[in-house]
């Protein structure tokens, strides 16, 4: 489980935990509760063992969070910069999946990494007052051939020679 944040819901908001239970429900180290305890965890310590009540390590571990970043209609995230950044050039290519919508492809503006992006097809008439849009034709898939590839050469490969 390294490297994986706490869950916080995996806490039960009415009931109250104590050092070890708190640790083994979130699946961290007893040490990393009494870091958070230093830290401004609330707690009820008249008594031993010290208890944490459920609603407050939720809200502990929820104002730790990160708040959730979005994209303007003008941006892309990339996954580089770890931030939503608007296209090079002001230039997006648009490859239609459905009737409704599509991916946008763009380069970051600060590291030319490629980014993408799904757009529907409001978002796109929108997106093209603001920004150069080159449209792109999906590509075929094989299943979508008229008439099946022949492989006559099988047919020669087969004769012997002797």
């Amino acid at each position: 489980m390294a490297g994986k944040r706490p869950n916080g819901r995996r806490i039960k908001s009415h009931r109250s935990y104590d050092v070890a239970e708190a640790a083994r429900v979130l699946g961290v180290a007893k040490g990393t509760v009494r870091r958070w305890l230093k830290g401004g965890l609330p707690c009820l310590n008249e008594q031993r063992p010290v208890l944490i009540l459920g609603q407050d390590l939720k809200a502990f571990l929820d104002g730790r969070r990160k708040p959730k970043q979005t994209c303007r209609i003008d941006e892309c995230f990339c996954l580089s910069c770890k931030a939503p950044r608007r296209p090079a050039f002001d230039e997006v290519e648009f490859r239609p999946l459905t009737a409704t919508g599509g991916n946008l492809r763009a380069l970051c503006e600060h590291c030319a990494t490629v980014m993408h992006k799904r757009v529907s097809m409001d978002g796109l008439t929108a997106l093209k007052a603001i920004l150069t849009v080159t449209d792109v034709q999906a590509e075929t898939r094989l299943s979508d051939g008229n008439s099946p590839c022949t492989n006559d050469h099988l047919r020669k490969e087969l004769q012997t020679y002797a």
